[in-house]
């Protein structure tokens, strides 16, 4: 072990080296139990790992590193509503999203400092007293606003978030403070008790912080991939082998394997019932990919509670107009075919929210863009969603704008706790978002 390593790198190799320490020695107690090597009479798992399934096992290892699984024995396959949250990375401009369009709400004001960032033929929404929505998100206006299940909140933010992305991220993600060890959505799985394999899932390559913690989420890529490895003519009988293998043995193995089989069974499932449904035109991007495999996955029943996924490229410094527009564009359609997809009776159990970390500043900067300010737009879309523009807001001008940012009049703590008690009927939710007693805006019902 290297004696220059500062002291957290230090300990976390320590950590490492006891894990590794501890799966040797569950192998070792493993091959106590299924013979030596040099015992011709009985199957072992050295003489397996030398045969057609070793390429099998070796994937599954990488497998059962790369995703948590979550095993509940005997829990219910059907799950009454889902909850996905949707982020968006960078920190989109929801003065650009979501407009106050009329004198009460102050657009005088954003005319005379970011009038090249009003964007043109903006929708007015009706019976909101002045909002206007970018006309790049039309996609959801057609086929929401009219059906009220579609609602925006301007002005959040949560207080202690930063201008920085990476500590604003984890401080909404954590659930109101970097200090917490354990994501928000992970403690209001503790609070909604035992479910399914496939009740967490986060679409894409990582973790977010939101589901950081003990209760097991899995990590899904992409669905098309999550199978066993190997090729067609080994693969079920390195799977029947594998999971022979681990049948009974005690220790992480044997709970880890036999808990990605029940992951690989029930994604076999959902595969068997995937394909867009109702007419959806999905676009060609990863969000498009991630939600087309988040309607097969609850097209299948198979108890989904929360998922998460991530957007990226918010951060809208330079020539904001154009890069800004093109992501709504894509988000939109996205959105609206994954709500197509669904269909409208399927739709009615999944609300949607989305949100980004924090606002940007009201004036446009000297690069046709936007700095780090505060005040963004949450939108929310879906089952059980009340439509229309909801949360306190006051007229722009000098005077409101303290150091030239949106204030966050409403809190994102209060969407979500809404959010989480209303549609996944989560009472008490002082552990899951603490030091923070839940307002309810309106933004949901029961």
């Amino acid at each position: 072990m290297s004696t220059d390593l500062p002291d957290p790198a230090r300990a976390a190799e320590d950590a490492l080296v006891r894990g590794a320490e501890r799966v040797r020695a569950e192998l070792c107690a493993q091959d106590e139990a299924w013979g030596t090597s040099g015992d011709t009479g009985r199957w072992t798992r050295r003489r397996f790992l030398a045969g057609a399934g070793m390429a099998g096992v070796a994937a599954l290892g990488s497998q059962l590193v790369t995703s948590r699984v979550a095993y509940a024995s005997g829990a219910a396959a059907k799950t009454t509503n889902t909850l996905i949250v949707v982020f968006l990375r960078g920190a989109a401009d929801g003065l650009r999203l979501l407009v106050p369009a009329s004198a009460a709400l102050g657009v005088d004001h954003l005319q005379r400092v970011r009038g090249n960032l009003l964007p043109a033929g903006a929708i007015a929404l009706p019976g909101t007293s002045g909002w206007a929505l970018n006309a790049a998100a039309r996609p959801l206006y057609d086929q929401l606003w009219r059906t009220g299940e579609l609602a925006f909140v301007p002005a959040v933010n949560a207080p202690g978030a930063t201008r920085s992305h990476f500590q604003a991220q984890q401080y909404l993600e954590h659930g109101g403070s970097n200090s917490l060890a354990t994501g928000w959505l992970d403690r209001l799985l503790e609070k909604l008790g035992p479910g399914t394999t496939f009740r967490a899932v986060a679409q894409g390559s990582a973790e977010p912080s939101s589901l950081a913690g003990p209760q097991r989420a899995l990590v899904v890529d992409s669905l098309k991939d999550f199978t066993f490895p190997g090729w067609d003519e080994i693969r079920a009988s390195s799977q029947h082998a594998v999971s022979s293998l681990y049948r009974g043995v005690h220790g992480t193995l044997g709970r880890d394997v036999p808990a990605t089989m029940a992951a690989l069974a029930t994604a076999k499932r959902a595969r068997s019932g995937s394909g867009v449904r109702n007419g959806a035109a999905y676009p060609k991007n990863d969000f498009a990919k991630a939600l087309q495999d988040l309607a097969a996955i609850l097209r299948a029943e198979v108890g989904l509670q929360v998922a998460t996924v991530d957007v990226g490229g918010w951060d809208t410094h330079t020539d904001e107009a154009w890069d800004f527009d093109r992501q709504l564009g894509d988000t939109a359609t996205s959105l609206a075919a994954f709500m197509t997809d669904l269909g409208t009776a399927r739709r009615k159990r999944v609300s949607v929210v989305v949100m980004t970390e924090f606002g940007r500043r009201v004036a446009m900067n000297a690069s046709g863009g936007t700095d780090h300010g505060h005040g963004g737009v949450a939108w929310l879309l879906g089952g059980g969603i009340v439509g229309g523009v909801h949360g306190r807001w006051a007229k722009l001008s000098t005077a409101t704008l303290p150091d030239g940012d949106v204030p966050g009049w409403n809190n994102p703590f209060d969407i979500l706790g809404e959010l989480a008690y209303k549609r996944l009927s989560a009472g008490g939710l002082s552990h899951v978002f603490p030091g923070h007693r839940v307002r309810a805006l309106g933004v949901a019902r029961s």
